[in-house]
């Protein structure tokens, strides 16, 4: 088997060369850029972690509180390493906030890590322990943990973990700053001994999207403790899942939940950690897929929970009810190519079967494009062209191609586009048709397979932009997680994106005093403040050419003029939001390109 193993690998180089050679290449230039990303976090956390020490100036300012509420710190234990534990107890003995409890239930030990805990603890009165006759597993003592508790709030710590020393401060600081809060959590890292401090995790405010495809909030999570006991504590059987478990039940109780954009929980890699390998405890994702199951079980659109391409991230697919007429609303002008190639690749690649194609055009006057109006590709097929007579105006291009179609559901998309995806309009669909979701946009490629669009970030510099540009997305791990997985964001591209018509005419359409630029951006916005969640999906690809017919935001062509008071009216209008992205995280700079960390 070994020998048939080396001898097919063997061909297969000797048979495509230039193939393995290229994918050295490509795993050498991920190797160094994930390289990059860590020695480029590790020099941000040697500054970080000085602010993160001030316990001077966060004494002085917890003097100032109206509220210093007794935090209860859950910690279950089993037979964890003892030098672990005691550097685990020892960082909740060094918070700077010191209105604490350490909860601490020995889950059967058989390695007595309770003599650590009863050392540390002697003589403070801070650090209760219990410890069960019989194993019970991580949710089981969770719960016996909890009965220990009697703050006012309580805190998650798994038992080799670290807290930072401003963990607690920052968690009260948003108690205060937040008084109904009922679930608090804020952004985290990995530790791994001799390797310091790496993978860190910045995360949005909250996205309820995002937390159904994977636990994105995980550590460092602070909860009213009357919330978690009113939905029942740690639910039995869910191992391995039950802090997701908790988050997903206790959201769908509470939208009073708050994000501290700070590295406050540090999540030790150890060979038995899914930190460290997501192979180390198989049991968690059957109990993840449970979980999510029960989660969505009261929904009315039915759905699939399916596996996503990382291990750990999920899929919820919802089943489209009915078979509802989209319409596809395409402004264009003079650009046969483009056009002919976007509409062939409609037809030819679309599993959906109930769509329309209305072109607006806006101005042709060559004649290639307007035979092609006439020709069996339009004509046979459920198209059809309406004339915009004005000045160029993409807002009211879009608005015309709205007011003229039949769909219940409309799809806004650029000439110079193309699908990759056949069930493009179902894995849209499924989205647009939920209740609470406003705008859908889907992953846009350039024809070499790099990011163009993946979801948009606010900017007051900028206004917005796209922070996976030009990504080729198998080198950047960190980046996947966001590429790969649906979840909330501010705003999505009008090249591809769909919406209700219904929620559409809500919000007023596309505002025509942005004629060219940012109008799908102010759409999503008044779509975000009606209450609406905008929503991102890689599971619908379509190629992007990018601008083809009015040219990008930066290129000369474009009307200075227009940009500038496009730029002007989108400050006006939603400054606030423009500073500060909530699907963002405060510590990358606040303009493109996305995701590079600020200075601290």
């Amino acid at each position: 088997m070994k020998f048939k193993k080396a001898v097919m690998l063997g061909m297969g180089a000797a048979a495509n060369p230039r193939r393995t050679a290229r994918r050295v290449k490509f795993h050498r230039r991920r190797r160094q850029v994930n390289r990059n990303r860590r020695t480029s976090y590790q020099n941000w956390f040697k500054e970080y972690e000085k602010s993160a020490n001030e316990h001077q100036e966060q004494a002085k300012a917890v003097a100032t509180f109206g509220k210093k509420p007794l935090i209860s710190i859950i910690l279950p234990i089993y037979n964890t390493n003892h030098l672990h534990l005691r550097q685990c107890i020892q960082s909740v003995i060094d918070q700077s906030y010191d209105n604490w409890e350490l909860c601490v239930a020995d889950d059967a030990s058989t390695t007595n890590p309770l003599a650590v805990v009863k050392e540390l603890g002697a003589g403070s009165g801070k650090i209760k322990w219990v410890r069960s006759d019989k194993n019970q597993h991580i949710a089981g003592a969770s719960n016996e943990a909890l009965k220990l508790a009697s703050g006012e709030h309580i805190a998650l710590l798994d038992h080799d973990d670290l807290l930072l020393p401003n963990a607690l401060f920052e968690a009260v600081q948003a108690i205060n700053e937040n008084p109904k809060s009922d679930l608090i959590y804020s952004d985290e890292d990995k530790v791994e001994d001799g390797k310091g401090h790496s993978d860190p995790f910045f995360k949005p405010d909250w996205s309820p999207d995002f937390l159904k495809s994977c636990n994105y909030v995980t550590h460092f999570a602070v909860m009213r403790r009357s919330t978690v006991e009113a939905i029942g504590g740690f639910r039995i059987g869910t191992e391995g899942a039950q802090d997701w478990d908790l988050f997903l039940r206790l959201t769908a109780k509470t939208k009073n939940i708050y994000h501290i954009p700070k590295v406050l929980y540090s999540w030790r890699k150890s060979p038995t950690s899914t930190a460290k390998t997501a192979k180390s405890k198989p049991y968690a994702y059957i109990n993840q897929l449970r979980v999510l199951r029960d989660a969505l079980s009261a929904k009315k659109q039915p759905y699939s929970v399916l596996e996503s391409r990382y291990k750990g991230f999920w899929r919820i697919n919802y089943h489209i009810q009915g078979s509802p007429l989209v319409s596809i609303i395409i402004p264009t002008k003079d650009n046969y190519r483009h056009i002919k190639t976007c509409l062939e690749s409609i037809i030819e690649n679309t599993t959906y079967p109930n769509f329309e194609v209305i072109i607006v055009d806006t101005g042709s006057k060559d004649k290639q494009t307007l035979d092609f109006y006439k020709s069996r590709l339009v004509s046979a097929n459920p198209v059809k062209v309406v004339g915009w007579k004005k000045t160029f105006n993409f807002s009211g291009a879009c608005n015309l191609g709205a007011s003229k179609s039949r769909g219940q559901y409309l799809l806004f998309l650029n000439d110079d586009t193309s699908v990759i995806t056949h069930k493009w309009i179902e894995n849209m669909l499924e989205h647009a048709q939920r209740d609470e979701i406003g705008m859908v946009g889907c992953k846009l490629l350039f024809p070499n397979d790099h990011i163009q669009h993946a979801g948009v970030i606010l900017s007051e510099r900028d206004i917005a932009f796209h922070p996976f540009y030009g990504l080729d997305p198998g080198l950047d791990i960190f980046s996947n997680i966001f590429i790969s997985n649906i979840r909330n964001c501010s705003a999505v591209t009008a090249a591809c994106s769909m919406i209700s018509r219904q929620k559409f005419e809500k919000v007023g359409g596309f505002d025509e005093a942005l004629a060219v630029t940012y109008n799908d951006v102010d759409l999503c916005l008044r779509l975000l403040k009606a209450g609406y969640f905008n929503l991102y999906t890689p599971y619908a690809e379509v190629y992007h050419y990018e601008s083809a017919s009015v040219g990008k935001i930066t290129t000369p062509d474009r009307d200075k003029k227009e940009l500038l008071a496009a730029q002007e009216l989108m400050r006006e209008r939603w400054l606030e939001l423009l500073k500060r992205d909530p699907f963002y995280n405060d510590n990358f700079i606040q303009h493109g390109p996305g995701y590079q960390l600020k200075t601290v």
